[in-house]
């Protein structure tokens, strides 16, 4: 409030602009000048309402209480205003008063570069927590309170923090990472390895957000970001088993199982079939499926794990019948049983939550001349349309692996291969989407769609890959070779279907 005093000096030593010492009940300024001390000046200021409207409007309500929350300059903390009106007690038969109490409560005093990490961290994600990051880094709320028990994944929130926010200002990509930030982060992470706390969460939590540097902000280069896969897929491995008691573990574990699903996939044992992996799937989708925007996938929450590990034992499965056609023909009846069973029931769970989110509002399929399809998905919540796009791959995959095993046993499967097209087909309706949404989510949907490109011809090809190319205007992650993206979104398809 404007004429609120923001000193306790006395009245003297303010008129005359002089450091008032405060040693009440009289200073030293007054002492030597040989007046009478005042004391200290009351920092409350009261507004008189009249009854002829001196003084201002006279609200509404006899008793008002309200917060105003002003956001200060750059990513440090808020300043919080409390405002309270009431009316002051009736005396006599004289008006009333009106008294307006404005409380500044003073910022936190933020003494280690561990809090003011924490507090930038926390602004970024409060002002972004509704795009494309949410999916992908649900980690990052509980970070802050671990920063000080690790000097590399302080160092490495303060990169992340850095890079994030130069890339929110539109910094070009190629030189978000040149900051002296990067050489502290990789400094400490090395430092920890090479001490007694290469495996602890908050190792692991550093060597994440090195990772997301770069696959999030940064510019890549072929092969740039296999080395940070390869040992983050170690300390997941050989860290100490999970503790699903702490959330920062349960989460960073989470988010980078699609890392112990592609080894699992290449020949290391099937993470999904471990009991501990088994639990941590199960609490992160229970606690997912509680959100109001999950609602279509409620029916069945934990039917996607069950699919996860048999896509995963399938993909062997097929790979081996490749390799030896006239292997046992129990595997190729088994195989094809359990997958056919698992296809009936995606098929109903998917018209389930298809009509359910059209119910709901979460999803609408709109015409669109522009589609390769004729139409196109727009959703209520970035969230919910990526889970849903990821929903369709499983789909996807599934209905490929069907088609394959039709195809090992010498039928052309058609009606096969028409089931996965549809699946295809459906997911495309996607493509439009990428350019209604941020950077961060649509490269997330891109990665969703590419391996789909497998059942494209040469026009719907043409038309998914410009529009690829048009969300990663900024980004440049994509290749800058066609051919080449072609390539790698075919064979990822391949090596999730056992064709490798």
């Amino acid at each position: 409030m404007t004429g609120v005093p923001r000193s306790k000096s006395c009245q003297n030593c303010r008129i005359k602009k002089i450091k008032c010492d405060k040693n009440w009940p009289t200073c030293n300024q007054c002492t030597r000048s040989r007046k009478p001390c005042p004391g200290p000046t009351s920092r409350t200021k009261f507004v008189h309402y009249t009854q002829n409207g001196s003084g201002g409007d006279f609200p509404e309500s006899s008793a008002i209480t309200g917060m105003d929350t002003q956001n200060q300059a750059g990513d440090g903390q808020q300043k919080t205003v409390m405002t309270k009106y009431g009316r002051s007690k009736k005396h006599g038969e004289e008006d009333s008063s009106f008294a307006v109490f404005r409380l500044h409560v003073p910022r936190a005093n933020l003494t280690t570069s561990a809090e003011r990490t924490g507090a930038r961290l926390v602004n970024l994600w409060e002002r972004n927590k509704t795009g494309g990051m949410v999916l992908q880094n649900s980690f990052i709320p509980h970070l802050p309170a671990r920063l000080s028990r690790s000097a590399c994944l302080r160092d490495c929130t303060a990169l992340f923090c850095s890079v994030w926010n130069e890339y929110r200002r539109g910094k070009p990509v190629e030189t978000l990472l040149d900051t002296p930030l990067y050489g502290k982060a990789l400094r400490s992470l090395q430092h920890a390895f090479q001490g007694p706390d290469v495996y602890t969460v908050e190792t692991l939590g550093a060597m994440v957000l090195l990772e997301r540097s770069y696959t999030m902000f940064g510019n890549l280069t072929p092969g740039s970001v296999k080395g940070h896969h390869r040992a983050i897929e170690t300390v997941l491995k050989k860290k100490p088993p999970l503790n699903l008691e702490d959330d920062l573990e349960v989460t960073l574990a989470f988010e980078n199982s699609n890392l112990l699903h592609a080894a699992s996939l290449n020949g290391s044992s099937n993470y999904v079939s471990d009991e501990r992996w088994r639990e941590l799937l199960t609490k992160v989708t229970l606690d997912s499926m509680a959100e109001e925007e999950m609602q279509p996938f409620a029916d069945e929450p934990l039917y996607t794990i069950d699919l996860l590990n048999t896509l995963i034992e399938s993909a062997h499965w097929i790979s081996q019948l490749r390799a030896n056609p006239q292997k046992s023909r129990d595997l190729r009846d088994m195989a094809s049983k359990k997958l056919r069973a698992h296809s009936t029931r995606m098929e109903s769970m998917s018209l389930r939550c298809t009509t359910k989110a059209f119910n709901m509002g979460s999803l609408r399929e709109v015409p669109d001349e522009d589609s390769i399809t004729g139409f196109r998905f727009e959703s209520t919540s970035v969230k919910f349309a990526q889970v849903y796009a990821s929903w369709l791959n499983l789909q996807i995959v599934l209905s490929r692996m069907v088609y394959e095993l039709k195809v090992i046993d010498g039928n052309d499967g058609e009606d096969e291969y028409a089931a996965y097209k549809a699946g295809c087909t459906q997911l495309w309706n996607f493509v439009p989407y990428l350019s209604r949404v941020d950077t961060i989510a649509a490269l997330h949907m891109i990665g969703v769609i590419l391996p789909s490109l497998e059942a494209a011809n040469d026009i719907e090809l043409e038309y998914i890959v410009d529009e690829c190319y048009k969300a990663d205007e900024y980004s440049k992650r994509l290749p800058k070779d066609r051919e080449t993206l072609i390539a790698k979104s075919i064979l990822l398809a391949k090596s999730r279907t056992g064709r490798l």
